[in-house]
């Protein structure tokens, strides 16, 4: 049985750890956030009513830090932050514990991307204390990369990716609306945007896993990214309150890059009210083949399951700061409780 220790309970980390109790095959080990209106709660407590399947971890209260947790786990789930330079010292306090990690971070897809000085040196302390580091999730982490990856597997060329996805936000967690804009004017969005501080994260990451898994380099700073807001044309509910005409609903952004034998271009559409939500795969080449997924996958729930899927795979993976490349296909290995 592994344990396992969340790092990080916002609803993705929530629904890491309600999974982990309700799996045979894992146990709640212990539960960090720096939240202090989190601090001292038991597990119960932030999740509410257990489902029949879900045990274990009663006894557990929510410490402030990594440190502070009494228990040895074997793997954490770590859903904190975007930004590798952040999670960064999370990392390297589990690798001190001898703890491998799956997380959530965006950056971590392809970490060499934005901060590949800091990842080398992530990756070394990794290889030294024998674990492994992962970062996946559905987007980035499969629907807009590995799956396409996987799915190149079949063919012999490939000249063109596209990737598009239609996502409906209104079934979305209350912080990702909040992250992609909603009830926002379209100046305050413009002005988030430049500084950063709005939008879907981890889309160039994407491009350049893509690029990786068929053959191809993409260098630091190379991917061509728009970020533009999605406005309503009619009121609207959100989890963030009403969205009125001419405010934002979300997001449409795009990634493209190419060099002498390969284009990669992404385009999702993440907003509330998005009418048909789908989810596209295109690989142009002697032989033409597209992936659809009507509906679209269900993000929050498969972010979780992608996380909780790869637990074991990162504990028995090779050490170092892998990416999906690195590791087999997971697959799902939950076990269900004994009779």
């Amino acid at each position: 049985m592994l344990r396992v220790m969340v790092v990080g309970l916002g609803p993705i980390g929530v629904g890491c750890a309600r999974a982990v109790r309700a799996d045979a095959g894992l146990k709640l080990v212990g539960l960090v956030d720096a939240d202090p209106g989190k601090v001292g709660r038991g597990i119960l407590d932030l999740t509410g009513p257990p489902d029949a399947a879900e045990t274990g971890g009663e006894g557990l209260a929510v410490v402030s830090d990594i440190d502070q947790v009494t228990a040895d786990a074997d793997v954490a789930v770590v859903a904190t932050t975007s930004w590798l330079d952040r999670v960064a010292p999370q990392l390297r306090k589990l690798l001190g514990r001898g703890v491998a990690v799956v997380s959530s971070c965006e950056q971590m897809l392809w970490p060499w991307y934005a901060h590949p000085v800091l990842a080398k040196d992530v990756d070394a302390e990794a290889k030294r204390a024998g674990r492994a580091l992962l970062g996946t999730g559905v987007n980035p982490g499969y629907v807009m990369d590995a799956l396409a990856v996987s799915l190149s597997s079949i063919v012999r060329r490939v000249k063109l990716v596209r990737c598009v996805r239609r996502g409906e936000a209104s079934v979305r967690r209350r912080p990702l609306q909040a992250k992609i804009g909603a009830t926002l004017s379209a100046d305050e969005f413009g002005a988030l945007a430049r500084a950063g501080k709005i939008g879907h994260m981890g889309i160039a990451e994407s491009v350049a896993l893509l690029a990786a898994g068929l053959g191809c380099q993409v260098p630091p700073g190379s991917v061509t990214v728009t970020l533009e807001p999605v406005l309503a044309e009619q009121p609207m509910q959100s989890a963030l309150g009403l969205i009125e005409p001419g405010q934002v609903t979300g997001i449409h952004n795009t990634a493209q890059w190419q060099n002498e034998r390969l284009r990669v271009e992404l385009d999702l559409t993440m907003a509330v009210g998005t009418p048909d939500p789908i989810d596209v795969v295109e690989l142009e080449g002697p032989v033409h083949v597209r992936l659809k997924i009507p509906g679209g996958l269900p993000g929050d729930s498969a972010t979780v399951a992608a996380m909780i899927n790869h637990l074991r795979v990162v504990h028995e993976a090779r050490p170092g700061l892998l990416t999906m490349l690195d590791v087999p296909i997971a697959g799902c290995r939950g076990q269900d409780p004994a009779p």
